[in-house]
This record gives C-alpha cells, structure tokens and sequence, in this order.
C-alpha cells in the first residue's frame, strides 16, 4: 500500500452512517460547524442541536472517524435525487440554479437519476482550526503545533478522504457529480488530480463558491498514483458497508 495511504487508514475510519444514530453524529457535526462556529444557518432552528434539511432523507452520508480519539473527524453527504419522486431535486437546484450553465441544466434533466451532489462537507473545529482556516467547513493547509506530525500532516487530506469516499459511490453508480465549492478546494483537487470541471459561474452563497462536475472518466484518468491509492484503500473499508446495508446493488 502506498504510504500516504496506509498512514491515513492506520488514523481514519471511513463509516457509512446507514441507521439513524450514525447519521444523527453527522447531523450534530453539521450543527456545530454550520450553525455554532460558521453561523451559515439559524441555530434556533435546530433546538436538538442537529442540523438537517429535507435533502437527508435522499442522500448518502458518510462519517470519518479519527481512530486515536474516537471522535468523528468529519461528514459528507451524496445528494441523490430520484427522476420517479417529485420535488427531488439537488441542493445546487434550488440555492444557486441562476449560477449553472445551459450544459449542467441539460445534464441533471437528462441524467435525474444517475446525477448526485457533494454537499454538506463539515469538519470538527479540533481537526479544522488552524492557521488560515477558522472561516471554512473544512481544511486544507495550516498548522497545528501542540498534535503529533503524523496527525498534523495527515489532517489536510480529511476533505479528499471524505470525496473519495463519495467517488466510492459514485464509480458505482453514478454518471455524475456536481459540487459547489470554492475554486480554492477545486484547484487544491485538481492537485491531486481530481479534476472537476466547471459548470457556471461564480456566486456569493456563504462565501465565493461555483459549480463544478465530473465524470467517472474524468476522475479514473487523472487521479494521481498515490491518491489511487488512497481510493481503494477507502474502497476496502466502504464497500462492504455499502454491500451490507443494500445501499449498494450486490
């Protein structure tokens, strides 16, 4: 196993939260980030403390638990609308339809059902506040001095373990992936070579974000070696969680 890879599964556990008290960590993860810390939702619209929205109940969640702690290091979730149910639409869709090109529309009404979003992306402020970092949901770079070097230097790739965790879906099911991140996330992506591409224009949506997508073939032949190696790593772990609780065709 690649050593970026096998250090990040020794310190992370990727967890598919498949029963409400999984998914409720994610939502309480979501609560102190988005409400208590960034204050991009109204905390007193969320007396229990969990935050959650109406796109929960069609969307995947995944957990990242940091295994020396035992607590959660972050949270992702994967939209997934479906073409048969009515109202089911992307988060994208009903927040910032105005910023998508004529090509995205045309995809997410052609590809309903096999078209998901990233959203929800929430990190802790323990493995999050850092130098550069306080105003974002997650981390990219930064310093931390009183955690270990390994720690430290395993942290930033929270974000890209818990997108790969989606892709894990994704390369299984899906044609798409649409995202609304700041470009600052996506050329730190394309990096690594997760690439994705844009799909309309800038917008002011709790700090400068724009939409971008990719495809399985856009994503398989780019990713860089070692971050392969990463993905199946993740795949390793999640997979059998999918298989298990038939979130994933056998």
């Amino acid at each position: 196993m690649d050593q970026l890879a096998e250090k990040f599964i020794k310190y992370f556990s990727v967890v598919s939260a498949d029963t409400e008290a999984l998914r409720e960590e994610a939502y309480k993860i979501r609560y102190n980030v988005y409400c208590d810390e960034l204050e991009y939702e109204d905390k007193t619209a969320f007396p229990n403390k969990m935050e959650r929205d109406g796109f929960d109940s069609f969307s995947d969640h995944i957990l990242l638990l940091h295994r020396n702690s035992g607590a959660y290091a972050g949270t992702v979730r994967l939209v997934r609308p479906s073409a048969a149910v009515p109202g089911q639409i992307l988060p994208m869709e009903q927040f910032c339809l105005h910023a998508l090109n004529p090509e995205t529309i045309q995809v997410l009404n052609t590809y309903r059902d096999t078209t998901a979003e990233v959203s929800r992306l929430a990190v802790p402020a323990f493995f999050r506040r850092r130098t550069g970092e306080e105003k974002r949901a997650f981390v990219i770079d930064g310093l931390r001095t009183y955690l270990s070097d390994d720690d430290i230097a395993h942290f930033p790739y929270i974000a890209i373990g818990l997108y790969l965790a989606c892709a894990v879906i994704f390369m299984k099911e899906l044609d798409y992936i649409q995202v609304m991140m700041e470009p600052r996330l996506a050329r730190h992506m394309g990096r690594v070579g997760i690439l994705f591409q844009p799909a309309g224009e800038l917008v002011d949506f709790h700090g400068k974000r724009a939409p971008f997508y990719i495809t399985p073939d856009i994503f398989s032949e780019n990713l860089k070696p070692h971050m392969s190696a990463l993905y199946e790593a993740i795949e390793e772990q999640l997979l059998p969680q999918l298989l298990k609780s038939e979130r994933l065709p056998k």
